[in-house]
């Protein structure tokens, strides 16, 4: 499976009161190839009410004349994961979530755990409290509870149970009046 993805040229910080922040393309156009049976194109844009990005075209293109787009074989693309993927790939490098912890150093370690955390909600990411853990070289267990210390300290809002990204248009709009 091959990637190529270009990034539009507005950006939007993201991360918690008071920072630290971490400048996300605001939109995304995501080619994937030799993932037969089709090829794939998605445009995501930053959708402001869920503060991430969001799909909002995904083309299939079959690879041989010999086999149509078929519904059945529709479903069994995992589109959310390769988009995700391939944002992540481009918004943190190499590196990865520890990247994200490296760059800041000398910001207090639950507000670089908010910034990993609301990061990976707006990119999509299925998993934000794992990457939190994964980030500082943790198991992705001790994830949930580096998160619950960034929400006691007023850095990400409350949630409902499996819902990352609950509340996270009015705590990020507050947020960024603070920021301003």
């Amino acid at each position: 499976m091959r990637f190529d993805v270009k990034t539009g040229r507005g950006k939007e910080p993201v991360g918690p009161p008071g920072g630290p922040t971490v400048s996300v393309p605001t939109s995304f156009t995501i080619v994937v190839t030799d993932n037969p049976p089709y090829d794939l194109r998605f445009e995501t844009a930053w959708n402001e009410d869920e503060r991430r990005l969001t799909i909002r075209e995904a083309t299939f293109t079959a690879t041989s004349d010999d086999e149509p787009v078929r519904m059945a074989s529709i479903i069994r693309v995992a589109v959310g994961d390769i988009a995700d993927r391939a944002m992540e790939q481009e918004v943190l490098g190499e590196r990865g979530w520890e990247g994200v912890v490296a760059d800041h150093p000398d910001d207090d370690p639950i507000r670089v755990d908010a910034l990993v955390y609301l990061l990976s909600v707006a990119l999509g990411s299925p998993k934000p409290s794992a990457n939190v853990a994964i980030a500082r070289g943790l198991s992705p267990a001790s994830g949930p509870k580096r998160v619950g210390a960034a929400r006691k300290a007023g850095l990400l809002p409350e949630t409902e149970s499996g819902k990352p990204s609950a509340g996270l248009s009015t705590f990020q709009s507050a947020a960024g009046k603070k920021r301003r």
